[in-house]
């Protein structure tokens, strides 16, 4: 949980939090060889990743993100990500030495770049209000595609097998951008536009609210929610939680 009296430093700063959040932390970017860890049998353990500024490295993974989209984890082989990525197998382990280790530095690595755009969007404005509608916005346009949707599906699939991959996933992006949030409700208790005596409660209700209609109906396969369904979602909920939470 953040500690709003730490706000108080970054005042001067405005929304700088918030601003940098549009940088994912990423301190294994450009580590050379696999930089992986171990992957055991009982769960994913990777951590760092390849440096993706690694044209070979963005190969395998843009490979395996489709491949994992069209097919089910055990129907994807790593022969058939080595071809579409159109490198070697030998090449490919360099990066990646299990298949079970690229599914998981795939997940963090889907995550964080979401994260990031959702995140950087939000850096270009001030008001609380429209910081937390453009989070709102980008957060549902992104994860209620068919693509993350399926995507989110081979994950859920995965983690009773490799029970690491739901750490993976919640550290790499829902967390963050809660954090984030938390963040930008300290900022507006010390301008003293909201009165929020939980931070990390609020964030947790104000993502709960707006991505309300995401996780079951789609991946029950009722596919994704129409533009008006979400535009419908994200002002009502943003207004139930700014009415809640506006000083007395």
């Amino acid at each position: 949980m953040i500690n709003c009296t730490v706000q108080y430093i970054y005042r001067s700063r405005g929304l700088a939090m918030v601003r940098n959040a549009g940088k994912i932390d990423n301190p294994d970017a450009g580590t050379a060889g696999n930089g992986m860890g171990a992957v055991t049998a009982l769960g994913a353990k990777a951590i760092a990743l390849p440096d993706r500024e690694n044209p070979k490295v963005r190969q395998v993974l843009e490979a395996a993100h489709e491949l994992f989209l069209e097919m089910p984890y055990d129907a994807v082989s790593t022969d058939a990500i080595a071809r579409a990525a159109r490198i070697s197998k030998t090449t490919m382990y360099v990066y990646f030495p299990s298949k079970e280790a690229l599914f998981s530095a795939l997940v963090r690595h889907q995550c964080e770049k979401t994260t990031q755009a959702i995140l950087t969007s939000a850096s270009k404005s001030d008001d609380v209000e429209t910081i937390l509608r453009i989070v709102a916005q980008n957060f549902m346009e992104m994860f209620a595609t068919a693509d993350a949707l399926a995507f989110y599906r081979t994950i859920i699939a995965q983690v009773t097998r490799f029970p690491e991959l739901g750490h993976i996933f919640y550290e790499s992006g829902p967390k963050i951008i809660q954090e984030r949030i938390e963040a930008l409700l300290c900022d507006a208790n010390v301008r003293g536009e909201l009165a929020v005596p939980d931070p990390t409660l609020a964030a947790s209700q104000f993502l709960q609210l707006i991505a309300i209609d995401i996780p079951l109906p789609g991946l029950l396969g009722f596919g994704p929610l129409t533009a008006d369904r979400i535009a419908t979602t994200i002002e009502s909920g943003l207004a139930l939680f700014l009415k809640g939470y506006r000083p007395l």
